[in-house]
């Protein structure tokens, strides 16, 4: 089968009657518009050219095959053009479901590009907790969400769409008023600002440190403080509140907050896998596969 760009070349030089015009105006090097037609030549096994004089002139069976070619790449071009007018126009809501964690990370940005190239597209940020965000998915009052975990994987199309470390911190003035030698036992004696009662990151974080003996410990924290996002727990980090979680982008480099440091400088972090998800569905919904592609190219750059 030929391809379609090489097909396309070989168009332009049969409309040019030249391959050093059709260089110019595909913005191509001569050898590499020669090479391509030389390819077209072997693949269909017909001269399409003859040389005279410096010059290429259609054989008749290049003839037959520029008519044709010329008729379905222009057929192509317009239904391209079609799609790319749809898509322009594509209008409806869209309701992303987003843990209230990670919404002032990476919401701003998803809504202004997006509403950048559908403004007639209606973005509704649902904020939920992990099990009533898959709850939604499975009932379809959220289109798509931004998910850290599943239950019920075998229901969704999921797609990675950001990693990150989150580490247990405080600032060096907080820890400066604690016991010296701290241990993992101490822990509960200290202030602890979490994102939610559940105080899920805690657990993980035990466990990743080999401290899952302790998690029953949590239960019994005297000195709790539950903020509603991420961006309130690390204003209370920052004055020195208590301890909390800082994901990890510049913790360990030193590059956003010098004075921010891990709780316990050996140990290791959470890692946080957030996907891109939606319920698998029998029919298509144009709307939300742009949506949901829109997500997974974003994901690229993220």
């Amino acid at each position: 089968m030929i391809d379609l760009n090489k097909l396309r070349t070989f168009t332009v030089v049969a409309d040019e009657g030249s391959i050093t015009k059709a260089a110019e105006r595909l913005y191509r090097t001569q050898p590499a518009i020669s090479a391509q037609l030389k390819d077209v030549e072997d693949e269909t096994e017909l001269v399409l050219f003859e040389r005279k004089n410096s010059k290429i002139y259609l054989t008749k069976e290049g003839k037959c095959l520029f008519e044709y070619a010329r008729e379905r790449i222009d057929e192509i071009d317009a239904v391209v053009n079609c799609l790319r007018n749809n898509r322009q126009n594509l209008e409806g809501t869209i309701r992303l479901g987003v843990h209230f964690e990670l919404t002032s990370i990476f919401i701003p940005e998803i809504v202004h590009e997006f509403k950048a190239e559908h403004p007639r597209v209606r973005l509704e940020i649902i904020e939920l907790d992990h099990d009533d965000l898959e709850a939604g998915l499975l009932t379809n009052d959220v289109d798509l969400g931004l998910v850290t975990a599943l239950k019920k994987n075998s229901f969704f199309e999921t797609h990675s769409f950001f990693t990150f470390e989150r580490q247990l911190v405080a600032t060096r003035a907080y820890l400066s008023t604690v016991t010296p030698e701290l241990r993992y036992e101490d822990l509960f004696d200290l202030e602890i600002i979490a994102s939610s009662n559940l105080l899920s990151d805690y657990k993980f974080w035990l466990k990743a440190n080999q401290q899952s003996q302790l998690i029953k410990q949590i239960e019994h924290i005297a000195k709790l403080v539950t903020v509603k996002d991420a961006g309130a727990m690390r204003s209370l980090i920052k004055k020195g509140a208590g301890i909390g979680f800082y994901d990890d982008f510049g913790v360990r480099s030193g590059g956003l907050d010098r004075e921010i440091v891990p709780v316990f400088p050996d140990s290791n972090p959470i890692t946080i896998n957030i996907k891109i998800a939606r319920r698998k569905r029998r029919t298509q919904n144009v709307l939300l596969d742009e949506f949901y592609d829109f997500l997974v190219n974003k994901s690229l750059a993220v």
